[in-house]
Order: structure tokens, then sequence, then C-alpha cells
């Protein structure tokens, strides 16, 4: 609601700029009968164009507004971290925010070129929090995850996935860059 509130302000005020501009173009046509007045007539034209100008790209900016967020990283009040990604150009903010918040967690592309995990680097202990309120847009990421392991938060920019925003569970060592994506790995094919 207040989003729609926010873009009717916008263009209430693009409205009364461009109303503005219109009515400094009629007075300038009515004012410009002399021969004399054309040579200062050229230059008020084009200060006017440039005034109008101005205005509509003032207007734009504030009727188009910024983008959504590419990507947020939330402290919750009970400790959990949610973290949404939209763009897999945000990754890398992401995680600087994710390792100022001493998160170990780490978001990473979905490729079809990646190598698979290997199942001996995985945590097989039940003893952490798994991440829940997984939606294709955000995560929310506990505080319990074992030491020396890191959680990763695969990022999807294939058609049709939205973010495809997903998780593994925690990884031994360092973490890798990328994330074998599902659809991609023979052992996860045979499965399904």
């Amino acid at each position: 609601m207040a989003d729609e509130t926010a873009f009717r302000d916008a263009l209430a005020q693009h409205a009364e700029r461009r109303q503005g501009g219109q009515e400094i173009l009629m007075a300038l046509q009515e004012n410009e009968t002399t021969p004399r007045s054309r040579g200062r007539g050229r230059v008020v034209w084009a200060a006017a164009a440039a005034l109008a100008i101005a205005g509509g790209v003032i207007g734009g900016t504030a009727l188009l507004g910024s983008s959504p967020a590419a990507y947020a990283v939330t402290k919750n009040a009970d400790g959990t971290v949610t973290v949404s990604i939209k763009d897999i150009k945000a990754i890398e903010p992401a995680n600087a925010k994710l390792r100022e918040l001493g998160v170990r967690a780490k978001a990473v592309p979905m490729t079809s070129d990646c190598a698979p995990l290997n199942g001996a680097s995985m945590y097989n202990g039940s003893d952490w929090d798994v991440p829940n309120g997984v939606s294709n847009d955000s995560v929310t990421i506990g505080t319990k995850i074992p030491s020396g392991y890191t959680v990763l938060l695969s990022v999807s920019d294939k058609p049709g996935r939205g973010t495809g925003l997903g998780y593994t569970g925690p990884v031994q060592g360092p973490a890798p860059s990328c994330v074998l994506d599902p659809a991609d790995d023979p052992d996860q094919r045979a499965t399904n």
C-alpha cells in the first residue's frame, strides 16, 4: 500500500511539473510577436526546452524510482538471518553482508559445469539449524551451524526459476565457488 501511495504522489508531482512547463511554453508563444523578440525568443525557447527536459528526467526518476534491491540480508530478532538474492550478480555483496554478520553461509551460483558436492565433505549430524522459510525469494538461516562448516545458498539464473534460491547442508572445509545444478547432476536425475 505504501508503494502505491508513493507512486501516486510521484505521478502527481510529475503532472504538476508537466503542467508548469506547458504554461511556460504557451506564455512564450504568446509573447513572441515582434521580430526583435525572436532572437531572445530562441534563447528563451532553448531555456524552456532545457527546463522541460530536466523536469522529465526528475519526474522519470521519481516515477520509476530505484529498482528493487538485488539482495537483502536481514538479521532477525531471534538471531536468525533471512537472505534474499534476486540477481546472480548480487552474490558478492550478499556474501560480504553474511561475513559481516558472522554467518557461516555463502551464496554461490548454481551451474551446469560445477563438480558435484562430495558426500564426505557434507555434515552428517542432525544437530544444526536447517534453513527454514525457504521460498523462491528468500531463505532463513539459523545460528547453529557446525564449526568448520558452511551452508551454501545456491542461486540460479536459468529462465523459469525466478532466482532459483536454494541451500545445501553444511559443507566442510573451504566452501566451493559453485554448486552443480540438480537438473544436470546424473546422481540427482537417477533418483528422480
